[in-house]
């Protein structure tokens, strides 16, 4: 009895050890992936000295009633010429206003690259944000699908589970795509848990119909109901089906790996 209680006791402790040993891994990947997006924006991101007036370079398509409605403009300034010397990969920069989200996404040649690399090239469990490489053109696409880690500190797309309340909803309605072509605020219209399968992210659409569908196939999977009309910060609007969507999308975390949180949004370009 004395003996198996021994062996018990030291399998426990391999066990226990090597918990630590990937806990402790795991940690310092999160802390190198934020130290490289820390010294990125050192770089190359800064906040516009017009950030708090009205914008005055809103994109010359917007009408003067949409123009009224952004009451925050994107605050960044940032420096693609820069971004894409370090990075060629680089085609965004993501910022949720108010939030712990603001780094650069990538896109590589196929969907798995980026989810153990860092933008640098560095071999990280943390991985970084990147576009799917289904997408021909981002945002050019009708939907543009993008993939980040549910990381337990809460960067990257770590956050993105808030959106299951209503009130962080509320308070944070919108996130901006800063582009070498210019800026889009993309408004949220749908927040929810999808199954994990590729076909359930399209790209394109034959029809405004198939469109439709998909956006009220998102929305019926809400916890609740969005209405970005009534939301806490209003945001521009666009004719139906004439904005691009823009599609967030990590894992649920929990071992539930046959599901993964979603955000969908509609982008409209702000400033030239």
């Amino acid at each position: 009895m004395k003996r198996l209680f021994r062996v018990l006791f030291a399998a426990a402790c391999v066990v226990c050890a090597g918990s630590l040993v990937l806990l402790l891994g795991y940690y310092r990947s999160g802390r190198e992936g934020s130290q490289e997006y820390a010294g990125l924006i050192r770089r190359a991101v800064s906040i516009r000295k017009d950030a708090e007036q009205p914008d005055q370079q809103l994109d010359r398509n917007t009408d003067k009633n949409q123009q009224a409605e952004i009451k925050n403009p994107p605050a960044l300034f940032v420096d693609f010429e820069e971004l894409q010397s370090i990075k060629a990969d680089i085609e965004v920069w993501i910022d949720f206003p108010g939030e712990n989200i603001s780094c650069p996404v990538v896109q590589g040649e196929d969907n798995s690259h980026y989810l153990k690399y860092t933008f640098e090239g560095t071999r990280n469990g943390s991985g970084c944000i990147f576009a799917d490489c289904r997408n021909e053109g981002l945002l050019t696409d009708d939907n543009t699908v993008i993939y980040g880690h549910n990381m337990r500190n809460g960067s990257m797309f770590g956050l993105l589970k808030s959106y299951l309340e209503q009130e962080h909803y509320k308070q944070f309605p919108y996130f901006d795509l800063y582009m070498p072509q210019g800026v889009y605020r993309c408004r949220i219209i749908a927040a929810c848990r999808v199954l994990a399968r590729e076909e359930s992210y399209p790209t394109r659409f034959s029809t405004e119909l198939e469109r439709n569908q998909f956006i009220a196939g998102m929305k019926n999977q809400c916890p609740y109901a969005i209405d970005p009309d009534t939301a806490g910060e209003e945001v521009p609007l666009v004719p139906d089906g004439e904005a691009p969507l823009v599609m967030l999308s990590t894992c649920v975390g929990g071992g539930q790996y046959q599901y993964r949180f979603a955000l969908l949004a509609e982008a409209v370009k702000v400033r030239e």
